[in-house]
């Protein structure tokens, strides 16, 4: 009788540790901007570098590299990636962000959907001209793409990329 009693503890133990609790998986934390389209949750800013968080690709989009040259309506390049990475800096600043897991690259590296609120912050750096969509993972941004071309709004201000 006692090993049976102790044989269903064990089982309803068991049980109750791997059942889901309401947490849907996701990711969240605090962001540290590494470029125009990845973040870490959860890291530090130690002089100019991110480190000991999770790194995380924002799904959906492309963002200008770092060392990226644009024309600029005046005539100079500028350096459109850090202005991009800026620009995500400015949406996150300290708020916490959340991350739902689309999928996970070599090194540990997640691509997620994440939101500061309820607000998609694949689809703000889109719509204001900051990143573009990439079409070869979802549609979902394409359409904000075009209007943001179209508006020359952020980057795409010059008509050109």
């Amino acid at each position: 009788m006692k090993k049976g009693l102790v044989v269903t503890a064990c089982l309803l133990f068991l049980v109750i540790a791997c059942s889901p609790d309401g947490d849907d998986g996701g990711l969240k934390g605090r962001a540290c901007v590494m470029d125009g389209d990845t973040l870490m949750i959860g890291g530090t800013r130690r002089h100019t570098k991110c480190a000991e968080g999770q790194i995380v690709d924002i799904w959906g989009i492309t963002a200008f590299g770092l060392d990226q040259l644009c024309p600029h309506p005046s005539g100079r390049m500028v350096r459109c990636g850090l202005y991009a990475a800026a620009q995500l800096q400015e949406k996150v600043k300290t708020s916490e962000i959340r991350c739902e897991q689309k999928e996970s690259k070599f090194g540990g590296v997640i691509v997620a959907q994440c939101f500061v609120g309820d607000d998609d912050i694949g689809q703000y750096m889109v719509v204001n001209g900051f990143a573009k969509a990439n079409a070869a993972v979802t549609e979902r941004y394409t359409g904000h793409e075009a209007q943001a071309k179209a508006q020359r709004r952020g980057l795409w201000e010059t008509g050109s990329r």
